[in-house]
């Protein structure tokens, strides 16, 4: 593995920080290279750093996997591996702070690395995912406190129900701004149109990991009691009961158009007990809509920002199995009903491209009053510096079972 480094003759406008690891095609790796690549194609310079990726595979070709067009500035940096989390990533930082407190913009979608930024001082902006999770683990609350401090300048979450709960928690208005995922359009150019007939005998399509709480239920139902063929293209985190769901184990994200094309619904069956349930934004609703397919979609709150049932899509109850199999007969009894949501949700799609949503980055971010950039009064949070260097001196290993013997 070797980082592909630019000249610092030339410094980013951006720096996005991440612990996003390149060898796993997940969708928080894939969101956030395609996030940097959608800031290179609108002009703005971004320097990318995360862990160092396994493999032998050269960066060129792990990009390629992804579908990234754009060569992009990746620095691969040690210090941002999982055991240095203990340490607050003390190696980065201590190589990065200088220029990270003289940087434009700041960001991340960690909240370990959003911490660490807190607490060495540096200004930055947060992508907020998973509410419920940072309210369990007490981040939130941290969070917020930071940003009456000026330190998480700006709070990007990707569903308007974060975005009030946010706001709930004291957060101004100003400061958080809705931010969803999106979709490479550029992979949907050439798919082939939906073939009205084909939902008679339906193929269902679901694209990406799936677990009890995602929907593995209904997806079995619909396979057995409705007679669909259904095709799971990802990683089973649950073993089925039945054997009549077809499972593609691992897709290069640039080929997933040409999976998606193959189906005649895409289900997307959600349960409300899945853990991030009450703020999901999931990138594989977008690309559905681009590939313009009838969608079904649970009737979640952050989903029905996105899919308003009749319009583009059908929404459903997550959990009730019997309105699942009437929705698919719904299409099939109105296959023009089906045929026009579709459509719509192509035409939709055309506004989550990653071109828009780094567009509102840069107005945030870039085009902010530049006296707001600079807080020479903070306090850099030093403090606890020798303490570290002992437990450096220790090693992790000895870090870690201390902290498993208290």
């Amino acid at each position: 593995m070797a980082p592909n480094r630019k000249s610092t003759e030339n410094p980013p406008s951006m720096v996005y920080l991440s612990r996003a690891r390149l060898h796993r095609a997940r969708a928080n790796v894939i969101q956030t290279v395609k996030t940097v690549e959608g800031l290179v194609r609108i002009g703005v310079r971004v320097a990318l750093h995360l862990p160092p990726w396994k493999g032998k595979l050269h960066l060129k070709d792990i990009l390629a996997h992804l579908g990234v067009t754009r060569s992009l500035d990746i620095q691969a940096h040690i210090g941002l591996r999982s055991l240095w989390k203990p340490f607050g990533f003390a190696p980065f930082f201590w190589r990065h702070g200088k220029t990270l407190r003289q940087s434009r913009a700041v960001y991340t979608r960690s909240a370990d690395l959003s911490l660490a930024l807190i607490h060495h001082g540096i200004p930055h902006s947060f992508e907020v995912h998973d509410m419920d999770a940072l309210g369990r683990h007490g981040i939130l609350d941290r969070l917020v406190a930071a940003h009456a401090k000026g330190l998480v300048r700006h709070f990007f979450p990707i569903s308007h129900a974060a975005a009030r709960r946010l706001v709930d928690r004291g957060v101004p208005s100003a400061c958080v701004h809705v931010c969803p995922c999106g979709a490479d359009l550029s992979l949907f150019e050439n798919i082939a149109p939906w073939n009205p007939s084909g939902v008679q005998h339906p193929h269902v399509m679901y694209l990406g990991r799936i677990s009890r709480d995602r929907g593995l239920g209904i997806l079995e139902n619909l396979a057995v009691q409705a007679g669909c063929r259904v095709t799971v293209v990802g990683i089973l985190e649950d073993r089925p009961r039945t054997d009549r769901l077809q499972v593609v184990p691992f897709v290069p994200h640039h080929k997933v158009p040409l999976y998606l094309e193959q189906a005649d619904i895409l289900a997307m069956p959600y349960q409300r007990s899945l853990a991030h349930a009450g703020s999901i934004s999931p990138m594989k609703l977008f690309e559905a809509m681009a590939a313009g397919r009838p969608i079904l979609v649970s009737d979640l709150e952050p989903i029905q920002e996105i899919i308003q049932h009749g319009k583009n899509g059908l929404c459903v109850p997550p959990d009730d199995e019997r309105a699942w199999i009437d929705s698919v007969r719904f299409l099939q009894q109105h296959p023009h009903e089906a045929q026009r949501m579709a459509t719509q949700a192509k035409k939709d799609a055309a506004r989550f491209s990653w071109e828009n949503r780094a567009r509102l980055l840069q107005q945030v971010l870039l085009n902010e009053n530049e006296e707001s950039l600079w807080r020479p009064d903070l306090k850099i949070g030093y403090s606890a510096l020798p303490n570290m260097l002992h437990r450096l001196r220790k090693g992790p290993k000895h870090w870690r079972q201390k902290r498993e013997r208290t």
